[in-house]
């Protein structure tokens, strides 16, 4: 239900309630008024009409407010809701991140979110592989997809995938393999030292490469 319809709907209910008290008392002090017996005295029917009244407020109050109870508390729920969204909504735009305004933008703010969950679950789960905390724990260096993949640039041509697959139990773990440009043979990692035992070659051969490189020239 849209607000200024609800908002309008709540204004009637207020002046129902102004409209209710008024009804009884007048309907009290009309019945208390007419039935009271004339032969007593003139101040004591005065008061008599006046409790009447207020007995008639009471009841019909009492009427309205039960017939009218399921309808307020709806309206109720609907305006916590809204006070909710509204809160949600300023605490979106806080953080900086805009409530969009149509569904290509949802979609957009969506696709962000499912890369940068995927780089941080896989930042997070990085202490199986990797105790030191200093290396693999930072979801910066990693680069999310929306199918909740991950990879880390390690070096030139050597990234580390992070994916999850189920157990023998059914359960969804983390695992991590080393991807190089020169081999197509996925390495799995299970410790920070499986990264080092790869690169290291690596790293020797690239130096040795680059020393015949420079000593080549020389030697024409």
């Amino acid at each position: 239900m849209r607000a200024s319809v609800r908002r309008s709907i709540q204004a009637l209910l207020d002046g129902a309630d102004m409209v209710t008290m008024l009804a009884g008392a007048v309907s009290g002090a009309v019945a208390g008024y007419t039935y009271y017996p004339a032969t007593l005295d003139a101040d004591l029917r005065l008061a008599a009409t006046g409790a009447v009244a207020l007995g008639g407020t009471f009841l019909f109050t009492t009427v309205a407010d039960a017939l009218l109870a399921p309808l307020r508390r709806r309206f109720a729920q609907a305006d916590v809701a809204e006070m909710r969204a509204v809160a949600q909504t300023r605490a979106a735009e806080a953080r900086g991140v805009a409530v969009p305004g149509g569904l290509s933008e949802a979609l957009d703010q969506v696709t962000a979110a499912a890369e940068d969950d995927a780089a941080r679950r896989a930042a997070q789960a990085a202490y199986r592989i990797d105790l030191s905390d200093q290396l693999l724990s930072n979801p910066g260096r990693w680069r999310g997809y929306t199918n909740g993949e991950a990879t880390y640039y390690l070096a030139p041509g050597t990234v580390l995938h992070y994916s999850r697959e189920e157990s023998e139990r059914g359960i969804a773990e983390p695992r991590y393999t080393l991807l190089t440009a020169d081999d197509p043979t996925l390495v799995p990692v299970t410790n920070v030292r499986d990264i080092l035992d790869d690169l290291a070659p690596r790293a020797r051969k690239t130096a040795v490469a680059e020393a015949l490189d420079t000593v080549a020239p020389s030697t024409v």
